[in-house]
């Protein structure tokens, strides 16, 4: 059965005023998903102003390796910042001198980014597939974290075992 616009605009104002306690159930998971993706969406991007605004050459990060600090070692994290710096600023050979991981994982950032907003878009003009949408974003949000960080596993398995 089709469900014509009048319908859905009609059934979309009933979520958001609340009717029932059904309604007011897909109104919080409405809110839920929005603050979760705008919060991440948020911290995404300062991220990556936090990138832009320092520079790889000067070596001014605020932020330093507390596991270099600690065991005198570089971990896989190590030149992290100056090679996300380095993508910003469209310089993938020096990103990955800084960092070999560096270029994957902020493609795993700049992916979620995308994911993030796009996530907003559908849950403002279509939420009746929220549920679907969240199952989805779990499943790739898992596996391209698994893809991106992977490295760091691996390294801090070696080092426990």
């Amino acid at each position: 059965m089709k469900v014509s616009k009048s319908e859905k605009k009609i059934l979309y104002s009933r979520i958001l005023q609340g009717d029932n306690e059904r309604d007011r159930d897909a109104l919080s998971q409405r809110n839920t998903c929005l603050v979760i993706n705008s919060v991440f969406a948020g911290i995404i991007m300062i991220v990556f102003f936090y990138s832009g605004f320092f520079d790889p050459e000067k070596d001014n990060y605020p932020l330093v390796c507390i596991h270099e600090k600690v065991t005198g070692q570089p971990c896989p994290s190590c030149g992290m910042s100056r090679s996300f710096s380095c993508l910003i600023r469209g310089e993938p050979e020096k990103a990955v001198m800084f960092n070999e991981y560096g270029p994957r994982v902020f493609l795993f950032f700049l992916f979620h980014l995308v994911m993030r907003i796009s996530n907003i878009v559908v849950v403002l003009r279509k939420p009746q597939f929220i549920r679907e949408l969240i199952l989805i974003d779990s499943v790739l949000a898992v596996i391209t974290f698994i893809l991106a960080f992977r490295q760091f596993f691996e390294y801090y398995i070696r080092l426990i075992f």
